[in-house]
């Protein structure tokens, strides 16, 4: 079954029309998605490459070891999110909500990262190079490891925030 087919069935699943859960595994996809819930989707070692998400939630999902490329998410939930392992390159986020996520060993190169918020998320291992972008808030995100390294973006505010601290 092809990824597309597997991730239009977990959305089907989820709203009670019949299909199944996500489990993808090792499968490769370049689709463009609009509308679906894809909450509890579970992605590992997938490859994406140049697809698109517009107004999709992935509430409560887990991605471990994927890899990312110059693939577009517009108007994304991903509050409840756990990503381990993966890549993201030249990858667009707009007006992206990661609240209460959690990231670990992720590195984001060369994205831009456009009216992003990360409310009570948590970090480890995190490199965010060469990034750039508009608005990006964060309240109460906590994390070990993380790097911006030649990123830049308008306006970053984060408050109660505590990254890479030895305290």
């Amino acid at each position: 079954m092809s990824a597309q087919q597997i991730i239009l069935d977990h959305d089907k699943w989820r709203k009670g029309i019949g299909g199944a859960p996500a489990g993808l595994s090792g499968e490769s996809d370049s689709s463009a998605y609009a509308g679906l819930d894809l909450d509890l989707a579970e992605f590992s070692d997938a490859t994406f490459s140049g697809g698109s998400f517009s107004d999709c939630t992935f509430r409560n999902a887990r991605w471990s070891s994927c890899r990312f490329t110059r693939c577009t998410f517009s108007q994304c939930d991903f509050e409840h999110i756990a990503i381990s392992g993966c890549t993201f390159v030249n990858c667009t986020f707009e007006k992206a909500q990661f609240a209460n996520s959690q990231l670990a060993e992720c590195q984001f190169t060369h994205g831009i990262w456009n009216h992003m918020n990360f409310d009570h998320g948590w970090w480890r291992a995190v490199k965010v190079l060469d990034c750039k972008g508009t608005t990006v808030n964060a309240r109460h995100l906590r994390g070990e490891g993380v790097a911006f390294t030649g990123s830049s973006f308008e306006h970053l505010e984060f408050e109660d925030t505590l990254l890479n601290s030895t305290v």
